[in-house]
């Protein structure tokens, strides 16, 4: 069923993914409210998202302009359909549809004005919304929260939420709302009974559901690694609390968020990076590699990942290189008929610029030298392995290191140097499988077949003491995660990176 489901999300980028969602929202929103299941009528919500996507779509072609920056017109027309599913219908009326104009720009110019080191601090729309009920008094009523979208939204959040990789974020931050919100009736003296229809209400006809889906996970104004996530998630969870006053006064939803994106721009700050293509070269079938210059005072972990920016859009690549390195390099698979991005990835000449930042990533190597691990590779996922290895040889440090590569063919696998090099000079272990036995060579000394429980078994000493790292399309991750659960090892010591819509 997950193959099924990431095949699906690998033909979307995660920006299409989620213009695609949003409109289906408003468009069976509008079908809705011919039988008056939602409120306002088809004409004002058809009006109410024209009058958006037309403003942010305008102000951001100016400001980019302006500004001297390329132009994003996905991620526009993305904060005018949240716009849209928050403010609420308005009628074709000059006032209302001024105001809705006005916060549209507003929201889109939040982007270059509210911004340090080229990126936004706060979530746009939010911005938007919060301008119009302070300055004209007209608040965002988030009408998305009816219960007759609520199954569109629950489907469409977690495909959402799992193409981003942040489905763990929204599940603790759910959690997380519906402890404090139990605690603070319960602390109000409210029965139990009446604590919980709160909680099942405000899960079912409010917009928790897509704040916490569609705004709260948003990559660029949250933050990247696990533990101030979850710091994260605390705070705008609390503050999100209905019952919660705060100098009088409860705060609504885009204030709680906002003041969150300020958490994480301060405790993880985002910053853009316009990189010149040193060199890109073809290092194995379909798979190439691109250098770019390490600019001073950058630092990374191994096995850290970034978002890359090209006009065909952004993906998260791991860096391959390793911190040690005097330049970034990132590596990329190619297929027959590759993406519009990966086309302009491969268009790219000695000089080309691309625009580098969301550093972030929790797949590094553990801070005690003396924990064995193991690292599981599939395909292109050796990348952040590379990083990993490359660091341990350049700074001679002793570990004990399992790596098991899988690829189809021989000439897939790739960055072998550095593994080969690793067995001899830091006592490396390195596995090599080949899935595709009928295009094996004579000679071949590796493995042959897919990692399985007996081949964990059979190469890799001491298991249930190592800490796996699993790396590569979410099939085969989600398949090792589940080899290793049949020989012992607990999921608390498996650590994953999942290439979704790589």
């Amino acid at each position: 069923m997950t193959k099924a489901i990431d095949r699906f999300l690998n033909l979307f980028t995660m920006y299409r993914l989620t213009l695609y969602f949003l409109a289906a929202l408003l468009a069976l929103a509008a079908a809705l409210s011919l039988s008056g299941s939602i409120p306002g009528g088809p004409l004002p919500i058809i009006w109410t998202t024209a009058v958006l996507l037309a403003s942010c779509f305008l102000a951001n072609a100016v400001l980019a302009r302006i500004m001297r920056v390329r132009s994003n017109f996905e991620s526009s027309l993305i904060t005018a359909l949240i716009l849209a599913l928050m403010m609420g219908p308005v009628p074709v009326e000059l006032k209302q549809t001024t105001v809705l104009a006005l916060a549209g720009a507003v929201a889109v110019a939040s982007k270059y004005l509210l911004a340090l080191r080229r990126q936004h601090v706060f979530n746009p729309a939010a911005v938007g919304a919060l301008f119009s009920a302070l300055v004209f008094g007209q608040n965002a009523t988030w009408w998305v929260g009816n219960v007759t979208l609520l199954p569109l939204l629950v489907i469409g959040g977690l495909l959402l939420s799992r193409k981003i990789g942040r489905l763990r974020l929204v599940v603790s931050f759910l959690g997380l709302f519906i402890a404090f919100n139990l605690f603070l009736g319960l602390a109000q003296g409210v029965p139990v009974a009446d604590a919980l229809q709160s909680v099942l209400f405000v899960l079912g006809r409010t917009s928790l559901v897509f704040f916490a889906t569609v705004m709260f996970t948003e990559p660029m104004t949250s933050p990247k690694r696990l533990r101030w996530q979850l710091l994260y998630g605390a705070i705008v969870a609390f503050l999100y609390q209905p019952q919660l006053s705060i100098f009088g006064r409860n705060l609504t939803p885009e204030e709680a968020l906002m003041i969150g994106n300020l958490f994480s721009f301060i405790i993880s700050p985002s910053f853009k990076l316009r990189l010149g293509l040193v060199e890109g070269r073809a290092i194995g079938a379909g798979v190439m590699s691109f250098t770019f210059p390490r600019p001073p005072r950058f630092s990374h972990e191994g096995g850290q990942y970034m978002e890359w920016t090209l006009p065909g859009g952004r993906r998260f690549f791991s860096i391959a290189s390793s911190p040690t390195e005097p330049q970034l390099m990132i590596a990329a698979r190619f297929s027959p008929t590759p993406s519009r991005y990966k086309r302009e990835l491969a268009r790219m000449k000695p000089g080309d610029s691309i625009m580098a930042g969301e550093l972030g990533g929790d797949f590094v190597l553990p801070g005690n030298a003396r924990l064995p691990i193991a690292l599981i590779a599939g395909g292109i996922g050796i990348t952040p392995f590379r990083s990993m290895i490359k660091y341990l040889l350049d700074v001679g440090e002793q570990r004990d290191v399992v790596l098991l590569c899988s690829a189809s063919t021989e000439e897939e696998i790739v960055f072998r140097d550095v593994f080969d090099q690793a067995q001899h000079e830091i006592s490396l272990r390195a596995i090599y499988t080949l899935t595709d036995t009928c295009r094996i060579r004579q000679g071949w000394c590796g493995q042959r077949g897919p990692i399985d429980r007996e081949m964990l078994q059979r190469e890799v000493p001491g298991l249930p003491a190592r800490r796996f790292y699993v790396s590569g399309p979410p099939g085969f991750v989600t398949a090792m995660v589940k080899e290793l659960r049949s020989v012992g090892v607990r999921r608390r010591n498996v650590r994953t990176d999942s290439f979704v819509g790589y």
